[in-house]
């Protein structure tokens, strides 16, 4: 027996399908791995230690089928994964190889392989089908087998197996000086118009009939080599006479029914998986040790007598033009018999547009509940079309009746001679098959997956009916609240309504109103207007995707003022448009975006041609995996503007219909995305980058060319900004931290991965926005410079030592599922505390000047610093940074009495949070004072620095889980 689940199905930010096939504890996975399947994964508790192999479906693509494969193999390195095999169509090798400049892991050996032959393990047989594969002429064979042999080389030193790297190894470094930055490898196949998609049959073993040693022992039949005799066919004469056969000790061998996974994205291939033997018989073991492989492009029979290749379960991917019940379709699906199963529809139709991460969606329901001007409600849309009912299965999952069988209509009728059965290719549909028979279940997850697309609003309610009953106070200050968000909405919307109408009249260039004056950051000097510029937290969390956060992306949005023939921006009529600097940009950007803003040109597309500049400080996968999607998306978001405007007959030109994208990043982010070029014709077009140490001091070793210098010319112009700055982070080999100054004085300042830099804070001096790593709490200092990050107080420091008045932190370690436990004390008082730090020489300026007149100062600070810690979906202006603080009780207590328990995972991550030695007090540097009450202060607070009892008490795991804020 073997258990077949849907473990991933396609949502608007997860545009992946996974099949995930469990044998005694052994997993193996079928599909699309794309952004954002690490994290589905992980929170449906689904552990990547199991994983043995990979089996990859489709065409080569990095957006919607590989594109969270890079993530998945690092963490399952990380869990302690020996070995794992991946397979694919030719590309697949070099597609791995394309990630050496960021993926590299010693202790795991990963065999990636073309699937050109049947795959054989202890547990099933894979047939590899190449739907539409046409013979490519365009590489002479010596060259092809050269390049086989230099990616089989350059995967040998991405996953070398000698144990030897340590936990500070460099990567970035490593990468740098094992492969030169300026070869790039070709792909063996570019066609990608013309490639083939791959599909599978996957044939379990036929399991062996079990020996009845019972009955062996009542017929007296000896322990020794003769019950191996029997069991291996041969016959044995008792002493009385009786001959005992093989057939009267061992049950009949049991034939499990095969699943088959069909990746049809055109008609093209549609054509040629008609002509397909889908039935065709699967050699065993010893004969594939014979030779003998499945023949799917024949009819003819093996030699032999063996079981019809009866089919349990077919997976139907399907792209957009192959409609499962068109006449031709429905022909298809029909000649596999009603001994089929189930037929798994997989169409973009078909599919519910449900929520993908629902644990995240919890958290998102409780921010906003408190505060939601901050947090939009996430997107989600049902199924554009339902199962013809004739095909549903006559007795459904509890799951697919719920949303195949709406409440207020009958139950189908049962439909005698049924020629298939087929329901909705839904996350968290389950088979158990066993021999003949298959049982279909549907885990807690199909509830999920298919009920929240309308449960969301009803989640918010709960919780607040819930707040309601155990803190009538607090709850009273939501609803004050709430109600004043939505009278500033419909004061917004009539105000919209009026600037539509035309009854303000035109707004001129040369006679702006006040108001308008306040709005763009290019309309005045007025530092007040700056409180317009707003923030987009797309992900927050590092290394890793876990449950609550993703991996870190951040949107800055800019308000610009234009002439009034440029009328673009947030109501009609009114002269301004945004444009948008997007910092670092991990897996599942471009998702998350579309899961927060919806689809559409007034949805995730605007946001996506809002961006102008893209700055990645470094390429370690967390910051910089979700860029080529990103890219992406964002030229079709125009293609489809251009077609939106063509159609309005609307043929002047925008500012918005520029499509350039300034990338300034490490060279190598240019250069993986000139490899995946060849698969994706124009990429790059609109995309002028720009080398960050072309922006470094003198003193940093800087490159100039004239190139640069012109592309920097027209991104000053484009984006009024004089000048920017950036400095070598204390991180990793080619790792920038760099701050922006526009003409009309605002500054914005981004750390990157860094411990603190005090070349950083010289280049950042007086900024207006500091968006700045925090990725550990203080208990974890030590930990924070072995790993070369900075913890929460040193963000502080920085900022107090820049002097910013604006400080947004981000990039928290994914051990804190809510975040770190800030609110235990004040900026002030973690500043004056900083003294109690044993700091490396990279923070040792932090703790310099720490006289009575600094505490002062830096107390006054305190009082003017506006602060905000980030939230996965968060959006908030400048000039409301400060309000965080007066919702963090509702939010404390919303998270240790509301929200569900962590999973066990992300539990042990929470309370693994003790560091490795602790921070020590320090003996007194230069004479400086210790403020010993302050240490035991912070010490007694600190979530690292649990007592026993505290630890082993459920209560108060659940107290440190509300607590994390």
């Amino acid at each position: 027996m073997f258990t077949a689940r849907i473990a991933v199905h396609p949502t608007t930010d997860l545009p992946g399908t996974l099949l995930q096939c469990d044998f005694s504890g052994h997993r193996f996975l079928f599909g699309r791995v794309a952004e954002g399947t690490q994290r589905a994964l992980l929170s449906r508790g689904s552990k990547l230690s199991r994983a043995r192999q990979i089996f990859m479906t489709g065409q080569t693509s990095f957006v919607d089928q590989m594109g969270g494969l890079p993530g998945l193999l690092l963490s399952a390195a990380d869990q302690g994964l020996q070995q794992l095999g991946i397979y694919g169509d030719k590309n697949i090798a070099w597609a791995v190889a394309t990630l050496r400049h960021a993926v590299f892991r010693d202790s795991i050996d990963i065999a990636v392989r073309h699937a050109a032959e049947d795959i054989v393990n202890d547990f099933m047989t894979v047939v590899p089908v190449a739907l539409g594969a046409q013979e490519d002429r365009s590489v002479s064979p010596d060259d092809a087998k050269a390049l086989d042999e230099y990616i089989a080389n350059v995967l040998n030193a991405m996953f070398p197996l000698t144990k030897k790297s340590g936990n500070n190894f460099d990567e970035i470094a490593y990468a740098a000086k094992r492969f030169s930055k300026d070869q790039l490898i070709r792909a063996p196949d570019v066609r990608r118009d013309k490639g083939p998609s791959m599909s599978y049959i996957i044939q379990p073993h036929t399991v062996r009939g079990k020996f009845n040693g019972r009955k062996a022992d009542e017929l007296g039949i000896p322990k020794d080599n003769t019950r191996n005799s029997i069991i291996s066919g041969n016959s044995y004469t008792l002493p009385d006479g009786r001959v005992v056969t093989t057939e009267m000790l061992v049950d009949p061998d049991q034939y499990i029914k095969r699943l088959i996974y069909l990746d049809i994205p055109t008609l093209r291939h549609f054509e040629d998986a008609k002509k397909k033997n889908w039935l065709a018989d699967v050699p065993t073991s010893a004969e594939h040790k014979m030779g003998m492989r499945t023949n799917v492009d024949s009819l003819d029979r093996l030699p032999g007598t063996r079981s019809v290749g009866a089919v349990s379960v077919i997976v139907h991917q399907l792209g957009l033009e192959v409609h499962p019940f068109s006449s031709e379709y429905t022909e298809f699906m029909k000649q596999f018999g009603p001994d089929c199963e189930k037929h798994v529809i997989g169409h973009p139709d078909y599919i519910p547009d449900s929520i993908s991460h629902t644990r995240s969606a919890h958290l998102n329901a409780a921010l906003r509940l408190v505060s939601p001007e901050n947090f939009n409600q996430l997107y989600t849309a049902r199924a554009k079309s339902q199962i013809p009912k004739k095909y549903l299965p006559l007795t459904p999952p509890p799951a697919v009746a719920r949303i195949t069988q709406p409440s207020n209509s009958p139950s189908p009728e049962p439909i005698d001679n049924q020629e298939f059965r087929a329901i909705p290719l839904v996350t968290g549909i389950e088979y158990r098959v066993k021999g003949s028979t298959i049982e279909s279940t549907a885990s807690e997850f199909a509830q999920d997956a298919l009920t929240n697309y309308a449960a969301l609003a009803d989640m918010q309610e709960e919780l607040l009916s819930d707040i309601m009953v155990r803190a009538p106070d607090l709850a009273e200050r939501i609803k004050v609240s709430q109600d004043k968000y939505y009278k500033r909405q419909e004061r917004h919307m009539a105000r919209r309504r009026r600037y539509a109408s035309g009854t303000t009249g035109e707004v001129s260039s040369s006679s702006s109103s006040s108001e308008n004056e306040s709005e763009g950051i290019a309309v005045s000097e007025d530092k007040k207007a700056f409180g317009n510029v707003s923030i987009i937290a797309v992900g927050t969390g590092s290394a890793v995707p876990a449950v609550f956060r993703n991996v870190i992306g951040t949107i800055v949005r800019l308000p610009f003022y234009e002439p009034p023939n440029y009328k673009r921006t947030y109501w009609k009529d009114a002269p301004f448009i945004t444009k948008s600097i997007l910092f670092d940009c991990g897996e599942s950007t471009v998702g998350n975006l579309a899961r927060m803003f919806g689809p559409g040109p007034d949805g995730v597309d605007q946001k996506l041609r809002e961006v102008k500049l893209a700055f990645i400080s470094h390429m370690h996968g967390d910051h910089h995996f979700g860029l080529l999607s990103f890219v992406k998306a964002r030229q079709e978001a125009f293609t489809r503007y251009r077609i939106q405007r063509l159609s309005e007959a609307n043929l002047s030109d925008t500012p918005m219909d520029d499509n350039t994208l300034y990338l300034v990043a490490p060279q190598m982010a240019v250069g993986w995305l000139e490899e995946w070029e060849q698969i994706y014709p124009g990429l790059l077009d609109g995309v002028r980058f720009i080398d960050a140490r072309f922006f470094l001091r003198e003193q940093e070793s800087p490159i100039y060319t004239p190139h640069f210098a012109s592309v920097f010319s027209d991104l000053s112009q484009s984006l009024n900004i004089a000048t920017i700055r950036v400095v070598k982070a204390v991180h990793c080999l080619d790792s920038y931290s760099g701050s922006i100054e526009f003409h009309n004085g605002f500054k914005l300042s981004y750390s990157g991965d860094t411990r603190p830099n005090e070349n950083f804070v010289d280049i950042g001096k007086n900024t207006s926005l500091l968006i700045h790593e925090a990725t550990m709490d203080d208990p974890l200092l030590a930990d924070a410079i072995s790993k070369r990050h900075s913890t929460v107080s040193e963000a502080l420091g920085v900022a107090r030592h820049m002097n910013a008045r604006n400080l947004f932190l981000t990039h928290f370690s994914q051990r804190y599922p809510v975040s770190p436990r800030f609110f235990a004390a004040s900026a002030g008082e973690r500043l004056s505390g900083m003294r109690g730090l044993r700091e490396d020489r990279h923070g040792m300026f932090l703790l310099r000047n720490m006289s009575s007149v600094f505490q002062e100062d830096a107390e006054n600070w305190n009082r003017s610093l506006k602060l905000t810690l980030a939230y996965d979906g968060m959006m908030i202006k400048m000039k409301d940074m400060h309000k965080q603080g007066a919702w963090t009780d509702v939010l404390r207590f919303v998270f240790r009495n509301l929200l569900t328990e962590p999973e066990e995972e992300s539990d042990e991550l929470l309370l693994s949070q003790k560091p490795t030695k602790g921070p020590t007090p320090p003996k007194a540097r230069g004479g400086a004072p210790w403020d010993k009450n302050a240490w035991k202060k912070r010490k007694r607070d600190s979530p690292g620095f649990l007592d026993t009892a505290e630890q082993g008490d459920a209560a108060s795991r659940s107290a440190v889980a509300g607590n994390a804020l």
